[in-house]
Parts: C-alpha cells; structure tokens; sequence
C-alpha cells in the first residue's frame, strides 16, 4: 500500500532554500555537516539500543506505505545538545494514521491512538514509553494573530512553518538514508552560538505567542536575540500585536512561562524584551519582586515535598505575589484570562494585608487557624513569600499547614444529634466551638468534648 507523497514546494519566496541561509536576514553560515553515520552513532549512544530499534522500525514502516518519517522539532534541538531523553515528535509525509496503526500492527507492544480533528497520533509502548505523530504541513495565517490555516506538505515545507532556526531541524528516519540530517535554515550554527533567529520577518506578527516561546527558549538555553529578529520584536510590539490574542491563547504561554523552574530569569528577560505590561504594570522595583518570586517558588517547594499527593495551582502562588502591590490590575486580567480559581486570587489579595498584623493580634491557637483558613493555599504561600524561612509568619503559617488544618473535632454532626441536639445553624456553630477547642488543646478526645459541652451548658450534665 502506497499514498501520494506530497510535492515539495518552496514555502516561502521572501527566504532562499539555500543551507542555512536566509535572505531576509543576516545569513548565517552552515556548521560542519554531521554525517548520517555520526547521528545514527549518537543516536545511539544518546537514547540506547531499545529506542534506535523502535526508530528503524517506524521508519522501515512509513517508508514501506510511501510517507517517510523523521525526528522533528524540539527532540532534535535537545538531541544536539545531548540534553536528557526528550519527548519524540515524528512528521510523516503522508498519511499519519496509516502510518500509526501499521506500527500499532507490527512493532511489538505499540498501541496507537489516532486524534482526527488535528490528524495527529500517539504511539505508546508497553514500558510507558510514547512517540507522537503529526503530518508535515504548511501553515497560512489569513490575518495577523490568526489562527493558521494548514494544508498537507513535504518536510521542508514543514520546517519552514516553524518558530525558530533551533526548532527546524529534521532527521530522517528513512531506511536508505536513515539519521540524515536536514537543517536547511541553519538551526544547528545559531545553536552553538546560542542565538534565537525567527524563519521569516512576518514570524512574530503571524503568531505573537512565538515572541513568549521564545523568551522561555532564550532563559532555558541561555540564548541571545539575533539583531534582525530583535528587530522583529520591536516592530511587532509597536503594532501591539498581542492585543488581538484571545486570553485564553495569552494564558496557555504565559502559564508555561510562569512554570519555567528558573522564573526569575524569565521575568528579567520579560523586562529586557520590553513585555512586562503581558503580566502586569512594569514594576518599580524589579528585583525585591524576584526575591519574592524565589521564596515562593522554595515555599512551593516545600509544599509539594510535604504534602506530595495535594493537588496545588502553583501558577496561582505566583500571580498572588506579582500582583500583590496591584489587585486591581490583577482584577482586569482576571477577566480575561481563564485562570483556574481567579475568585480565590482575588479574595486573597484583598485580604494579603490585614493578615500579619491580625496575626500579631491573635491570643490563641484556634483565632490564628482562622485567619489562615480565610486565605485559599495560594494564598497562604504567597504570603510566606513575603518572610524569611525564619520569621514568625512562616513558621505559623507552616505550623498551620502541617498541624492544624488537618485537625478535626472529635464529634461530628451525627454525634451530637446523638446526644440531643438538634440539626440547624445552631448545631454548625457547635461543630464550630469544638474545632476550635481542639485547636486550643481544651479537648482531645469524644469525652473530654463531651464534657467540654456540658461545662459550656450545651449538654445536660447528666444526659439520658
């Protein structure tokens, strides 16, 4: 069984075809080329004999049907940095879910799912391994911002719709010509440079979230903007292009940039790039903000180390420390951003400053638990931020985290209906009562609760 391979077509006139050049901008000289032999040697000395096995076969498979297969995208930039095993992206030139469901059939163990509406599979392996499948396509973005339109293509089509240089190489998983390299924009060169150069000059005006990728590319691979794609940049900004970004298409990037592990790094970038106004009002004082920032990425920490199987928003932490000076800023985002849980930031940040010193204020145990319990869990963190490890708002907030939200009452509703009281408010402010005089240590246990609510005339003193 074979399929039509697509026709090779030059992508783009404004950019020559030509090895690593690209004649709307500065052109960058190839590296030395990287013979199929010394990648297949890498390959294998990279990710293993298992994985190169998998690899031949997908790729004696897809060749077989007529729509050869290569290692696309993020997993080569990573391979050529021999950063640790990356997610594998495969573009095939044809038809995908042929292609996925013949390995599915033939490789031992491979099961595949198929998505229709973006014609893309996962192939997954017994050992939890998984590869996905895209077709090769070029993009047409209709309008500025625009959603693109795609239609099928060749691999270097394909390459060409890409972000950046760095992420337009290929490597052909063609039994012929297996771990050919294909770089024709010169990716390989500006990486050992460590440059981050955009395809074409309407690349940030056809897609502004390339401007936020490439921000988290530049902080994770210690890149520098080449001149021409700075240039880029600005023009992009003067049009204020971001302003036709649906919230939602903002929020995906912008959570992905706030998830980078180092976020102050980040966040000065987006001062050097000139985007703080994506996240907030550029803030007066840089630097006591990333101070924060870092406590509440090690209170974040220490979260998670300490209560591994809690789900927690960490993005949400952060927003509470970014728009701490700015709630009504951090209102209008809100709005427009689906952000999990915005009510709860928004409470927070109103509440964030009556805190500490209602806390200096408290006179027992159960009076400061109360004042934790009106913050959400980001809340709470966010807070910490603003103190050392060491300060007394921590190790109470700790203390809050660890020892009392987790204490209960030992009766419960239906143990106090038990002993006569009734169902209603009044039965809620009871359970109320005893929560705190457990936080307060008066009672530790069903008796001495017992006898806590007969002190307090809530019982009889001899019930029935």
């Amino acid at each position: 069984m074979t399929t039509d391979r697509p026709t090779a077509i030059n992508p783009d006139p404004r950019i020559s075809m030509g090895e690593g050049s690209l004649d709307a901008q500065s052109s960058t000289p190839s590296a030395d080329p990287l013979p199929a032999t010394q990648i297949h040697q890498m390959l294998q000395q990279q990710w293993g004999d298992a994985l190169l096995r998998r690899l031949h076969g997908i790729g004696r498979i897809a060749a077989n049907l007529g729509t050869p297969a290569y290692l696309v995208g993020g997993c080569v930039r990573d391979f050529l940095q021999n950063h640790p095993m990356p997610d594998i992206d495969l573009a095939i030139e044809g038809d995908v879910r042929a292609v996925a469901e013949a390995c599915s059939a033939e490789l031992s163990g491979a099961q595949c799912t198929y998505h229709p509406h973006f014609g893309t599979a996962i192939l997954r392996y017994p050992d939890g391994f998984q590869l996905d499948l895209a077709r090769c396509r070029i993009e047409h973005y209709p309008a500025p911002a625009a959603l693109p339109e795609v239609q099928p293509a060749a691999i270097q089509a394909d390459l060409i719709r890409r972000d950046f240089t760095i992420n337009a190489m290929a490597i052909s998983l063609d039994p012929e010509k297996f771990g050919e390299f294909l770089d024709p924009y010169g990716g390989r060169t500006d990486l050992q440079r460590r440059l981050l150069r955009v395809l074409h000059p309407h690349s940030f005006l056809d897609d502004p979230t390339r401007i936020l990728r490439g921000l988290r590319f530049a902080v994770r691979f210690q890149l520098q903007l080449e001149a021409s794609t700075r240039g880029l940049l600005e023009e992009a900004l003067t049009q204020n292009i971001f302003a036709r970004l649906s919230g939602a298409r903002l929020w995906r990037e912008l959570k992905y940039l706030l998830e980078l592990t180092d976020l102050p790094a980040a966040l000065e970038e987006l001062g050097a790039w000139q985007l703080w106004p994506l996240l907030r009002p550029t803030p007066l004082e840089v630097e006591p903000l990333l101070a924060k920032i870092r406590r509440g990425q090690q209170e974040i920490h220490w979260f998670h180390r300490h209560f591994p199987d809690e789900k927690l928003c960490d993005a949400a932490v952060l927003l509470t420390i970014l728009w701490r000076d700015i709630p009504w800023a951090a209102e209008k985002r809100l709005h427009y951003w689906p952000v999990t849980d915005g009510r709860y930031i928004l409470n927070d940040l109103h509440r964030l400053s009556e805190i500490p010193a209602a806390l200096a204020k408290a006179s027992h145990p159960s009076a400061v638990a109360q004042l934790w319990e009106s913050l959400s869990l980001p809340g709470i963190l966010a807070l910490l931020a603003e103190y050392p490890e060491t300060d007394t708002i921590t190790k109470s907030g700790r203390y809050y985290l660890l020892k009392q939200r987790g204490l209960t009452s030992p009766l419960n509703g239906k143990d106090l209906q038990a002993m006569g009281l009734a169902p209603g408010p009044q039965l809620g402010k009871v359970l109320r009562h005893l929560h705190d005089a457990r936080l307060d240590g008066t009672i530790k246990d069903k008796e001495t609760a017992r006898q806590w609510l007969i002190r307090q005339g809530i019982l009889p003193s001899i019930q029935p």
